[in-house]
């Protein structure tokens, strides 16, 4: 699967379509409005053609969102706590809705 930002400045690449995508509730998940796809960090492959990507981390900071410095696009976050596993969490909504329109959405409640 191929997704990239507005713009085309970041493309993300992957080789399976995820079993069901995620629609958290926290706080900034909801604000993103972003659907995770989940993926170790080496089945994600990652290219950039403009300005480097920016990061936001918050709260206990054991995840660094990363969106396109072009465009403003969410585009995905990784895990960088020693506590948790690493994984890649793709926003599939740079994918066209096509792709994504048969999987599952999950609901997770990441306010509690």
């Amino acid at each position: 699967m191929k997704l990239s930002c507005h713009c085309g400045a970041v493309h993300i690449e992957i080789d399976k379509q995820p079993e069901s995508l995620t629609s958290c509730n926290c706080s900034i998940c909801n604000r993103y409005g972003a659907l995770w796809g989940y993926y170790q960090p080496n089945e994600v492959s990652l290219t950039i053609k403009g300005p480097e990507i920016s990061k936001y981390s918050w709260g206990e900071k054991s995840i660094n969102f990363c969106f396109c410095s072009e465009c403003g696009c969410v585009t995905h976050y990784e895990s960088n706590s020693k506590k948790y596993e690493p994984r890649t969490a793709v926003n599939f909504r740079m994918a066209e809705p096509s792709a994504i329109e048969t999987l599952r959405i999950r609901k997770f409640d990441g306010a509690d």
